[in-house]
C-alpha cells in the first residue's frame, strides 16, 4: 500500500503546520536546496502557498493553518538566535501568519510539540490541537531530517495520523523528501509521506 493511501480527500479533523519557515533560511539557501535561492525569487517558492495545500487537501477554514517558528536562546552564532539575529526568526514572507491564523514558538532543540502560544506564551500546540479536535496533522516546512522529522515523530507518538507533504519541505537530499525515515510508522497507517499536496 503506497503511503499517500492515507491521505484522503477531505480531513474535517485535520490541521496543517508550518514549520520553522523562517528568514533564517535565507542564509542557507544553497546548503538546504540547490535550487532553493532561485525558487524563492519567483512566484512559485520552494514551498507551495500554504492556504493552497490547505483548501487543495479539504481541510476545512475554520481550521487555519498553525505555524511554528524556531529560537534559538543558547547559541548567539545561531541563524534563529534572537538578540542577535533577530530578522532570522521572523517568518518567510510567503508563509507569514495572516488573520487569526496560531503561531507559536519552539526554543532550542525541540520539536514543534515543544512550541508555544505567541500570544500567552503557555498554551503547548498539543493542547491547541486537542481544543479543536484534531487527529490528523499535515506537515510542511524546513527541514525534513531536523524539525520536521522530529515533529512527525512527536505527532505519531501522541497519536495523531503524520503526513509530511514532500514537495513543501525544503531539505538536503531528496530521499528524506522521501521521508522513509517513517517508514515504520507507515506500515502502521498513523504516518504516512506524500511527494506532492496535489495529486
Amino acid at each position: 500500500m503506497s503511503p499517500s493511501t492515507y491521505l484522503v480527500p477531505s480531513l474535517p479533523d485535520t490541521a496543517l503546520i508550518v514549520i520553522d519557515a523562517q528568514q533564517g533560511l535565507n542564509y542557507r539557501a544553497p546548503e538546504a536546496h540547490p535550487a532553493l535561492t532561485c525558487n524563492l525569487s519567483i512566484p512559485r517558492p520552494i514551498l507551495p502557498e500554504p492556504r493552497e495545500i490547505h483548501t487543495q487537501l479539504g481541510i476545512p477554514h475554520h481550521q487555519p493553518p498553525r505555524h511554528a517558528h524556531h529560537v534559538n536562546t543558547t547559541d548567539p552564532e545561531s541563524l534563529w538566535y534572537e538578540k542577535t539575529r533577530p530578522a532570522g526568526v521572523l517568518p518567510l514572507d510567503y508563509v507569514e501568519p495572516q488573520g487569526g491564523e496560531p503561531a507559536l514558538l519552539n526554543y532550542d532543540k525541540s520539536s514543534a510539540f515543544g512550541a508555544v502560544l505567541v500570544t500567552d506564551g503557555t498554551t503547548s500546540l498539543v493542547e491547541v490541537l486537542a481544543a479543536q479536535g484534531i487527529k490528523t496533522v499535515i506537515l510542511v516546512g524546513i527541514s525534513s531530517p531536523h524539525c520536521v522529522s522530529s515533529t512527525a515523530r512527536s505527532a505519531s507518538d501522541r497519536g495523531f495520523r503524520v503526513v509530511v507533504v514532500g514537495d513543501a519541505t525544503a531539505t538536503y537530499a531528496e530521499e528524506v523528501v522521501d521521508f522513509g525515515g517513517a517508514e515504520g510508522d507507515v506500515r502502521t497507517g498513523r504516518c504516512g509521506a506524500r511527494r506532492r499536496s496535489m495529486e
